[in-house]
């Protein structure tokens, strides 16, 4: 069986901060190194505040991705360095170059990749998230110089397959809604658990809008094979429950469909699927409050389906 290390991008929005974080997962992504050079007193600090098998992994510095573009100029190696001395510091077994959506690899910035992978220490994985090629393949030389180097091709496994095998699969969630605003249903986590193949290790991070709900429900299905509710509700109350929070009246169908459909309901006590399952049912018009939604999809015969 394949380990799966299961967290979230950073624990800057986690209640009770790094040590609560490090009592429900163990392991985290930290994009605060993508930011801004973290000084090796704090990184040591963050070692010291979590159990001995907590896993890391840490973005590089955008100096390398962004300013330098993978091109392996004097300020671009500091830049690189820093970030593995930040990762050795927290025994972070990976580092994630995120590119640019506009950056399109060429041969020079190829042949910069790998000296910048030369300088990682044995065992540190270095992974590269090429946006620019999302969902498509990538270039032929690239390709082949991270096939020969080790390089983990990190994609969102909820919306394209790994490009490269391997034995090791590191994925980035964000789902298909803008800006991050998604949460995943027990079918798209059962598609995400299946795109990690035949690796023997596949390193998952959650990064929407829900992303600590999103990695304690895999974590749990992970450990358990079934999913737990999302709510504490069911059907038409489970609805209501996600909407009370924030929902914003008066509202369209339109509108309800478009700024909450993407939350994560309970059919039933056995399945849980977006809320635009039920919204979409509901009839053209305008929506004072919450009951008035209710009410109608009640009337309108909108009982929870499967499938």
């Amino acid at each position: 069986m394949a380990e799966s290390l299961i967290g979230a991008g950073g624990w800057g929005y986690f209640s009770g901060g790094l040590e609560a974080y490090a009592k429900a997962f163990r392991f985290a992504e930290v994009n605060a190194t993508f930011y801004r050079r973290i000084p090796e007193a704090m990184a040591r600090h963050w070692r010291t505040r979590v159990p001995s098998d907590f896993v890391f992994s840490i973005k590089a510095h955008r100096d390398v991705t962004h300013a330098g573009r993978l091109r392996a100029s004097a300020a671009v190696r500091e830049a690189f360095g820093h970030s593995l001395r930040t990762a050795r510091i927290l025994r972070a077994p990976f580092v994630i170059l995120e590119t640019p959506n506009s950056l399109k690899i060429e041969s020079d910035q190829v042949s910069g990749l790998g000296d910048l992978v030369g300088m990682a220490d044995r065992g540190t994985r270095i992974g590269l998230e090429a946006r620019a090629y999302a969902g498509e393949a990538l270039p032929r030389e690239l390709h082949r110089m991270m096939e020969e180097t080790g390089i983990l091709d990190v994609v969102d496994l909820s919306q394209a397959g790994p490009r490269l095998a391997g034995d090791t699969q590191y994925t980035r969630l964000f789902g298909p809604g803008p800006h991050n605003v998604y949460q995943f249903d027990d079918e798209e986590m059962r598609a995400i658990d299946r795109a990690g193949g035949d690796a023997v290790r596949v390193a998952l991070t959650f990064h929407g809008v829900r992303m600590y709900t999103d990695a304690a429900r895999f974590l749990t299905f992970k450990r358990t094979g079934v999913f737990p509710a999302a709510t504490s509700a069911r059907g038409l109350s489970s609805l209501e429950a996600v909407l009370l929070p924030d929902a914003r009246f008066p509202s369209s169908k339109d509108e309800l469909v478009q700024q909450h459909g993407w939350k994560v309901i309970d059919l039933d006590d056995g399945a849980r699927a977006h809320a635009d399952r039920l919204l979409s049912a509901l009839p053209r018009q305008t929506f004072r409050n919450v009951g008035e939604v209710v009410q109608a999809l009640a009337a309108g015969g909108a009982a929870p389906k499967r499938g």
